[in-house]
């Protein structure tokens, strides 16, 4: 065996490491990005959308969110009751009855690039202040359902919005 590498020799180990690379990084696979904000006021920006939970209000047998989303997108968001969820202890609204979405800007559920439209989340059935923590979740693309904003609430959050 000589000490020379020829050239053929030099591109096949080269293509064969990129592939190895490459393969590798396949392996690693993306874990998608869920902001989590504790209180009631703050922001998520997720896919260039910004959202803002502006106000929760309790009662004895609902809760209900007011979300502001803001779209930074070229292209429109679908936005429908999918694309919400409240979780609690021993407690899911998502796409049940248990979940209601209005928004009293447009209920044409596509919100346009530099659109903004005020959604209110209502989980039927629980109250944040008793039952939590309560976890409300946003998906702004259903299809990149790994990303999305969350804001996890316990009742001493929600003391300060009464």
């Amino acid at each position: 065996m000589t000490g020379e590498f020829s050239r053929r020799s030099f591109l096949k180990y080269t293509a064969l490491t990129a592939v190895a690379v490459a393969g590798s990084s396949l392996l690693t696979g993306c874990s998608g990005y869920a902001p989590v904000q504790h209180a009631v006021g703050t922001s998520n920006k997720v896919l260039k959308v910004v959202s803002t939970l502006e106000q929760v209000e309790c009662t004895a047998t609902f809760t209900t969110f007011k979300l502001v989303v803001k779209n930074g997108r070229n292209n429109a968001l679908d936005v429908t009751r999918a694309n919400f969820a409240v979780k609690a202890d021993g407690y899911l609204a998502y796409q049940n009855d248990k979940l209601q979405v209005t928004s009293p800007d447009a209920l044409s559920h596509q919100v346009k690039k530099g659109e903004t439209v005020t959604y209110y989340v209502t989980a039927k059935g629980l109250n944040a202040r008793t039952d939590g923590p309560v976890t409300l979740t946003f998906y702004p693309d259903l299809e990149y359902s790994e990303f999305n904003a969350n804001w996890e609430l316990t009742a001493d959050a929600l003391k300060s919005t009464t």
